[in-house]
């Protein structure tokens, strides 16, 4: 989505006045919130994290910015950029950092890896069990995201590791996603 305003507006977004800078959020705030709801699966309050971080590297840079360039590419790219290093830092929390307390670590690791389903189980069930167009109709009624990476996986047949590269997310994030996409769609397949 290209974001523009007027050069007087930029020029001054680029002298950092604060009325200014403030409309500039208003006006914008809602096109991110809306790329990561549609993009990403993000708790509300990783995508205020986003946001803001966006928002203060934003106003940050814009001295930086020249007001004949491409305004849109350069809020895109520090937008982008800020999703990067988010990702990074979620990347380096362990996963054993999850539970506080280390007694029970080991337990609620194993509860929760035998809450995940291996996806050639649930595939052998809709292969037996379901037509093409019966799966087909409630791929629709899952979110993007449970689209995307079921297709990625089954479809184009694509391993972890390439769909965890296209969508900037860990390994195990996708297969996690893949594991409660094909639990959603077994139950919506169940429910008609």
């Amino acid at each position: 989505m290209v974001i523009d305003f007027e050069k007087q507006f930029k020029l001054l977004l680029i002298q950092q006045d604060e009325p200014t800078f403030n409309d500039f959020y208003l006006q914008t705030v809602d096109i991110f919130y809306r790329y990561l709801r549609v993009n990403y699966n993000l708790t509300d309050v990783d995508m205020q994290d986003i946001v803001a971080d966006f928002y203060v590297k934003c106003r940050n840079g814009m001295p930086k910015f020249t007001v004949d360039s491409n305004f849109s590419g350069y809020i895109w790219t520090i937008f982008k950029n800020t999703l990067k290093d988010f990702w990074k830092k979620k990347e380096m929390i362990p996963f054993s950092s999850i539970w506080a307390d280390e007694d029970k670590q080991e337990e609620k690791k194993a509860d929760f890896e035998e809450s995940l389903i291996e996806p050639e189980d649930i595939l052998q069930t809709l292969d037996n069990e379901y037509t093409f167009e019966q799966i087909h109709t409630a791929m629709q009624k899952l979110d993007e995201a449970s689209q995307e990476v079921i297709f990625l996986r089954f479809i184009e047949e694509k391993d972890y590791a390439e769909i965890a590269k296209i969508q900037s997310l860990s390994q195990e994030a996708i297969r996690q996603k893949c594991s409660r996409g094909l639990k959603l769609l077994k139950q919506l397949l169940n429910a008609n």
